[in-house]
């Protein structure tokens, strides 16, 4: 056993090994042994603890439940549970721990007992410190391994796994979009390859898409969502009792109903998928459930799911549409309303096109319009917004403020609703709209701003605290204050404290860190490089070329 230990000594521990420290628990009727184990453990250069010590079998026993230790050094003669009794025990309930006996060398008869009895080691007490560090390394080298297998039996599974369920949604996808000419028995047959049950005559196909997709987009990121997409994908799986469900390509989740639900019992389970997503996950979905079609028309009832779904453009909040409310939906002739949207150019009035756009709303809500041309006029209401943008007073303050950003075009395209499409648009009138009343005031609201900017220069203050301050919009007031006074808030700010600032390093001695917090900045370096940028030199080079003067001068 010593030369295995001293063999495996000769071994480093490398990196390649999972780091981990091995729990140790000493069993021994001696305190001064158990104290002097624990010392000597602890000296050793090793990725090794004791995490407790016992005086006898009983106690180690408990001890060995709460810290599941890796490795149990023990005595074979102690009082109430030898030994012998505690190594038996731990086999006979299957604890896999390492068991190492410290005897005499007159014990060597209960030594070869406790072998018999599953002990892995051997030492004769009082312990050799080299001995037992090698004997330790040795096992800690030998549970690495082990370690290391796992992981990387894990790792195959995951990869398996992940394998598998790639496999099960690409076929799932193929499945619905019926690309190729494939008879039901042999989708059958490939579903049963691959483990998926398609057993029903009939299917319902619902899809469920979030709501809010450009706000999800801002707060999580993309790792992040895939935990979210799995989470959903459980619950949904838990409610609809294992229906087949998967993300399509536009990360919809898809659930095939079978015929085993009847309509009812399919809206309850889709009301209470989406009742838990929104308790437990805080996001919420619109769903769209087809009516039943038959397997080999499975494609056709995905069509119809996803057309559902743009019922949602005419409501304010979240939806559950079904195929019996198609029925309701009827005209496909949009051109009524296109004509509006093209007269919307023809306005200069900030209010005649605000008007005209709640006017085109409410009467497209009332239209009973199919699925199909709700998208169309999606799609064209997009375009109308894009060109409104360019209208001159619009496209001045976009310039100047940068208003229609790109993050606005990409709000656009997840908008959920029409009226989520308009909002930003209404936002835009009404800040023109309040530039336009204000021009007799803005004069004094430039006074009142620099006024404040003058006073509390050495604050933390930026553009949103002096516009909260003038009561105004920071992006209207941005453009309104460079407009009137030909320079940027910030910039004047700036200008107010590298003046106050040179003032200082004339006339005081105060530090430049001291200096750069008495002018409101709490980092010296980005106040040094600040003064460098607005003076061309250093505050220190100012400083010097200031006091040079002086002399000069006198």
């Amino acid at each position: 056993m010593i030369s295995k230990a001293k063999l495996a000594m000769e071994q480093p521990l490398t990196s390649k090994f999972p780091k981990w420290t091995m729990k140790v628990l000493i069993a021994d009727d001696e305190e001064l042994l158990r104290t002097g184990l624990t010392k000597m453990i602890e000296r050793m250069e090793l990725p090794v603890v004791v995490v407790g010590t016992a005086s006898d079998g009983l106690q180690a026993l408990d001890m060995i439940a709460v810290h599941e230790p890796h490795v149990l050094l023990t005595d074979i003669r102690m009082p109430n549970m030898d030994g012998l009794e505690l190594i038996e025990n731990l086999a006979k309930n299957q604890h896999h721990i390492r068991t190492i006996i410290l005897s005499g060398y007159d014990d060597f008869d209960y030594a070869r007992k406790a072998l018999r009895s599953g002990c892995s080691d051997y030492l004769v007490k009082p312990p050799i410190f080299t001995e037992l560090s090698e004997l330790l390394h040795s096992i800690y080298l030998e549970f690495s391994l082990e370690l290391e297998k796992l992981i990387e039996e894990s790792k195959k599974n995951e990869i398996l796994h992940r394998s598998q369920v790639l496999l099960k949604t690409d076929f799932l996808r193929t499945l619905l979009v019926k690309k190729n000419n494939v008879s039901t028995k042999r989708w059958i047959e490939q579903g049963d390859r691959l483990g998926i049950n398609l057993g029903s005559d009939t299917y319902a196909v619902a899809i469920l898409r979030s709501e809010k997709r450009f706000e999800r987009t801002q707060k999580y990121s993309t790792a992040d969502w895939e935990l979210f997409k799995y989470a959903c994908l459980n619950i949904t799986g838990e409610i609809v009792d294992g229906a087949l469900s998967f993300y399509d390509e536009q990360e919809q989740l898809v659930i095939l109903l079978p015929n085993r639900y009847s309509f009812e019992e399919s809206c309850e389970k889709l009301q209470e998928t989406r009742m838990n997503l929104s308790h437990y996950l805080h996001l919420s979905f619109s769903v769209a459930l087809s009516a039943s079609y038959p397997f080999h028309a499975i494609a056709e009832a995905y069509v119809e799911a996803n057309r559902l779904l743009s019922v949602r453009l005419l409501r304010e909040k979240s939806v559950l549409v079904t195929s019996k409310e198609l029925i309701h939906y009827v005209n496909e002739d949009v051109t009524h309303h296109l004509k509006q949207l093209g007269e919307l150019q023809d306005s200069d009035s900030l209010s005649e096109i605000q008007m005209k756009l709640n006017h085109w709303l409410e009467t497209v809500k009332i239209a009973a319009y199919t699925p199909q041309a709700l998208e169309k006029l999606k799609q064209e209401l997009r375009v109308a917004l894009l060109t409104l943008t360019q209208k001159p007073p619009m496209k001045q303050i976009e310039h100047e403020s940068g208003f229609f950003s790109s993050q606005w075009l990409e709000q656009l395209g997840h908008a959920d609703s029409y009226s989520d499409q308009l909002e930003p648009i209404h936002q835009m009138i009404e800040q023109l709209a309040r530039q336009q009343k204000a021009g007799p005031h803005q004069n004094q609201t430039v006074e009142k701003a620099t006024a404040y900017i003058q006073k509390y220069y050495n604050r933390s203050i930026n553009l949103v605290s002096i516009s909260e301050h003038v009561h105004m919009n920071p992006a209207y007031f941005s453009v309104m204050f460079k407009k009137k006074s030909g320079i940027g808030v910030i910039e004047f700010l700036t200008e107010v404290r590298m003046e106050k600032a040179k003032k200082l390093l004339v006339e005081t001695e105060l530090k430049t860190y001291q200096i750069a917090e008495l002018v409101g900045y709490n980092d010296p370096a980005y106040f040094s490089n600040i003064f460098k940028r607005q003076c061309g030199i250093t505050p220190h080079e100012y400083r010097n070329t200031a006091a040079i003067n002086v002399t000069r001068n006198q």
